[in-house]
């Protein structure tokens, strides 16, 4: 769900729907931290989700208690009952807060919607007051004058906001700070990632297709326009037809963006590699058998690229699934993306990672 637009669409119809959110979590929970639903309608809608069953009928209750009061609040879930019939069965806690989105906080979400959009990580900061209502928010960049600005909101807080603020953006987990006045709540927001994926083959359609579905803004690249063209590729954000190597100079690349090489032949793999090790890419794929791999990696070393650029690309690209079909490979490849965007451990082997030159 992209929750910036579905608040920007539902206060075009009216003046305040509530947001909630899961702020913590411990033990095995039904929904993930950052998880968020709004209730619109009056409170008779919800968009999104924070876990189901009874736990998330009874949110919608709070949110139409507190619809009208422009409260904010925290509610608390302990799941370690064996209800079976509530669904309450996970055996965690979780803590969601519900507060007011009003059309004055549409330069807010706007905001938060551009960072979005372009891939930028930023993490919010909401300041709660014990009797309950928001005091303020406040967007904070991973730039020193961003960080600064709300060091100086709360002075005295300035070395256990620091820690906060670097555990909230590196481990992208919300930190809750007590203080006197009320509670401060860091909220990680990550960016869109950009997925580049150069080749318009038969196994592109389907990293698109999947890739876009859970998240990624997709850009296609190749040569051909019969294989470039948004016709066919109705899920991309965008297909660039150039040469290979030329496309990178029409390219933004991110240390949040994610390469994937599946051109039509292993020249222009080599050639796409080449190019990709040079950029800040947080990941870069590239598809090919074991001895294609190998033969494509001694030529970038003979041409002088560092053997230790090459550790870190992710080939044969992947989790091994086994995968036989151009689908399932499509699969295969957005679902080993999906574990190094959410950090998880790499536990299958890699060529790449085990070369010696």
């Amino acid at each position: 769900m992209n929750v910036h637009s579905e608040i920007l669409s539902a206060l075009e119809r009216e003046d305040h729907i509530i947001l909630a959110t899961i702020v913590a979590t411990s033990g095995s929970t039904p929904a993930a931290i950052h998880s968020k639903m709004l209730v619109t309608n009056g409170g008779t809608t919800s968009v999104g989700t924070v876990g189901g069953g009874c736990m998330e009928g009874e949110v919608i209750l709070h949110a139409n208690r507190l619809y009208n009061a422009g409260k904010a609040e925290i509610l608390t879930f302990e799941l370690n009952e064996d209800d079976i019939e509530s669904g309450l069965i996970c055996g965690g806690n979780l803590d969601i807060l519900l507060e007011p989105v009003t059309k004055n906080d549409i330069p807010l979400v706007k905001q938060l919607q551009t960072l979005r959009d372009d891939g930028v990580d930023c993490l919010l900061a909401t300041l709660l007051t014990p009797e309950g209502s928001v005091a303020w928010k406040q967007v904070v960049l991973m730039t020193d004058d961003s960080v600064k600005a709300l060091a100086s909101t709360i002075p005295h807080l300035s070395k256990e906001l620091d820690t906060a603020i670097e555990k909230a953006y590196k481990k992208l987990e919300t930190q809750r700070i007590e203080l006197p006045f009320g509670e401060l709540i860091i909220e990680p927001l990550q960016g869109t990632p950009d997925c580049i994926i150069f080749g318009g083959g038969h196994v592109s359609k389907f990293v698109t297709q999947s890739a876009a579905m859970v998240g990624f803004r997709v850009t296609i690249v190749d040569d051909r326009e019969k294989y470039s063209n948004p016709s066919r590729f109705p899920d991309a954000a965008q297909t660039i037809v150039s040469d290979f190597a030329e496309a990178f100079s029409k390219l933004t690349i991110k240390p949040t963006s994610y390469i994937v090489i599946v051109t039509r032949g292993h020249s222009y793999d080599e050639m796409v590699l080449e190019h990709a090790v040079k950029t800040p890419a947080k990941y870069i794929g590239m598809i090919g058998s074991k001895r294609k791999i190998l033969a494509t990696y001694e030529h970038l070393v003979a041409r002088g690229v560092p053997a230790e650029k090459l550790k870190h690309v992710f080939a044969p690209i992947g989790i091994d699934i086994a995968s036989v079909t151009a689908e399932e490979i499509g699969i295969s490849i957005v679902a080993e993306l999906i574990r190094v965007r959410r950090g998880a451990k790499q536990s299958l082997w890699h060529l790449s990672e085990n070369l010696v030159f």
